[in-house]
């Protein structure tokens, strides 16, 4: 009986995962690409911030530090969107198997 109530609810969360299967997949390549292009631009602003401490310039080098912080938040959140949507597939593969 339990099962059969399960059913429509099973056969409603296939397409959902295929969806997210692709958001998973569109998202991880979408962080990969970034990657290379906030690593280099992390290690630029990196640079200009010593240069800009020996020079003793210190706004614009809390504005780059500022700016490195938001580079390596936006790279955490989309690395935690990620593991997010993989854990919501993940769950809804779980409640098809059962």
């Amino acid at each position: 009986m339990v099962k059969l109530i399960k059913l429509p609810f099973k056969l409603l969360a296939l397409p959902l995962i295929l969806i997210l299967m692709t958001a998973v997949i569109l998202v991880r390549m979408v962080t990969n690409l970034s990657s290379y292009i906030v690593g280099p631009l992390m290690l630029f602003i990196l640079g200009f911030g010593i240069y800009s401490a020996v020079q003793q310039r210190w706004t614009s080098v809390a504005i780059l530090a500022v700016s490195e912080v938001l580079c390596v938040a936006v790279m955490f959140f989309a690395f935690s969107v990620v593991s997010a949507l993989e854990g919501m597939r993940d769950f809804l593969v779980s409640f098809v198997h059962s």
